[in-house]
């Protein structure tokens, strides 16, 4: 009888792992909506490249160091690194989970900016900025690209372009330097 049981539990345990051995068999292939087939998620190493490339982004992005060099290659996605607007002045920032959508993976963070500038709607030539905190969760793409740099795409841009000479600051007395210091007591902070 104890052999019969020892043998039994083999059984269960020998179905289990061919189970399992199935079930991740099953998850490498993913069928997308268009019917061909798609090999499964980047391995894990290829998400700390994404991380560690969005949080480079991230920490050039902080008004506190920003670095547009830097930016413009991190970020530079076919679009010569142009700038965009509205743009955000970035004092802190936390990471969160990342997602697979196919090559691509999409790096989610919370962060908190400080400033918003954009360009003057009654003047083309001048920029409006606005001081004010907000927290968001935004969303970039991580992807290779054909020399298998990883860049920062299809998000939200951060890092003031103006200069003061041709910016109107609201509030009233809101100026560049108030905002870098709010920028660097959130960051002081969220340490």
């Amino acid at each position: 009888m104890r052999d019969s049981v020892h043998f039994g539990c083999c059984l269960v345990f020998a179905a289990l792992a061919a189970c399992v051995r199935e079930s991740r068999e099953a998850a490498a292939v993913v069928p997308p909506s268009n019917g061909s087939t798609v090999v499964s998620p980047p391995v894990p190493a290829t998400l700390e490249t994404a991380q560690r490339v969005l949080r480079a982004f991230l920490d050039a992005s902080r008004e506190s160091s920003t670095d547009l060099r830097a930016l413009d290659t991190l970020g530079a996605c076919g679009d010569g690194g142009q700038s965009y607007f509205p743009s955000t002045m970035l004092a802190g920032y936390s990471l969160l989970p990342f997602e697979f959508r196919g090559d691509t993976i999409v790096g989610r963070a919370e962060v908190v900016t400080v400033a918003e500038q954009d360009i003057d709607r009654r003047d083309a030539n001048r920029f409006v900025a606005r001081q004010r905190v907000r927290a968001d969760v935004l969303e970039w793409d991580v992807i290779p690209d054909a020399d298998g740099r990883w860049t920062v795409c299809n998000g939200l841009r951060f890092g003031y372009r103006g200069a003061d000479s041709i910016t109107t600051w609201r509030p009233d007395g809101a100026t560049y330097q108030s905002a870098r210091q709010l920028a660097d007591s959130i960051a002081t902070v969220r340490r």
